[in-house]
């Protein structure tokens, strides 16, 4: 039996990214951040079902601490419904979602309990892309669930255009008068020659050159092959896995542990941006980074 892995209080999210495929094609997507390839993504080995259960039964969670389900889009993995199900009934979970799937197979497989906890905002939280997916058949959906029991949460992205940025709003309008929770967020990464996004760290998205560092993650993230990574640049792209979700060393000690880098500068913005902790929280920052310095 795998030894158990008990998150310490300061560590905030825990997320597990069954796949890297997507059903949508946003050219504006997070994960591909900085030229990454959507196609190596998407083509990764992924763990099988019966050896997601078991990292997953080996954590122990806070009950304010879920377990974050996320991809690409999660609930395109093969063993998806098993996952759900068989899991040990004491981890909750998130649901990070583009809400496009067999809502009524979802609804129908899915114990309400297992996304149901108390948390200022929503257990499954699902992404609007406009031209990608269809904000009239998200909107079906979501009272189709909330009717069903489950508690559901719509985001949209501030674009900087600004009649997209205007739909946004829009939308978001529509949403709360119908009793929908819609909530945005900034806007990370270049658009028009102009970097947008409130980060910690100067120099960190984009920036001029390549620098060295120490970098310390609050987060256990895990990529469909298991591996565990410091952040979520080093996960896209497959890089510098600093250990195995089934490994029996794995623990929340190791978490802890400040790790070297060489790619301060193609930091992706989701690590290094100022934004809300898991109590929706301001000022928090997933990776915590030091001694910067040229290579």
């Amino acid at each position: 039996m795998l030894q158990n892995i008990k998150l310490k209080t300061h560590q905030n999210y825990v997320a597990f990214f069954l796949t890297l495929s997507c059903n949508l094609k946003c050219n504006y997507c997070i994960n591909i951040h900085n030229g990454g390839d959507r196609v190596s993504q998407a083509h990764r080995n992924n763990l099988s079902v019966e050896e997601w259960i078991s990292a997953a039964n080996r954590l122990i969670l806070r009950g304010d601490l879920p377990l974050t389900l996320q991809g690409g889009e999660p609930t395109l993995y093969k063993g998806f419904y098993k996952f759900i199900n068989d899991v040990k009934p004491d981890v909750k979970m998130d649901l990070l979602t583009n809400l496009m799937f067999d809502i009524d197979k979802f609804i129908k497989e899915v114990p309400i309990w297992r996304f149901n906890r108390v948390a200022p905002y929503a257990p499954i939280r699902v992404s609007y892309h406009p031209g990608q997916n269809d904000i009239n058949d998200l909107i079906q959906n979501t009272l189709k669930l909330q009717d069903a029991g489950f508690k559901v949460g719509l985001f949209g992205i501030l674009q900087p255009e600004g009649s997209l940025r205007e739909h946004i709003l829009q939308v978001k309008e529509r949403c709360l008068n119908i009793g929908i929770d819609f909530r945005t967020k900034e806007f990370l990464g270049e658009y028009d020659g102009t970097l947008h996004g409130t980060f910690k760290y100067e120099g960190s998205v984009d920036g001029p050159e390549l620098k060295t560092c120490e970098c310390r993650t609050t987060e256990l993230i895990v990529d469909p092959a298991g591996y565990v990574y410091k952040c979520h640049a080093d996960l896209y792209k497959g890089r510098n896995p600093y250990a195995h979700i089934l490994d029996e060393s794995l623990n929340e000690d190791a978490i802890d542990e400040f790790r070297s880098c060489s790619s301060y500068g193609d930091c992706n913005p989701c690590d290094v941006k100022i934004k809300t902790n898991r109590f929706q929280e301001y000022g928090h920052t997933s990776v915590e980074i030091r001694n910067v310095r040229k290579q």
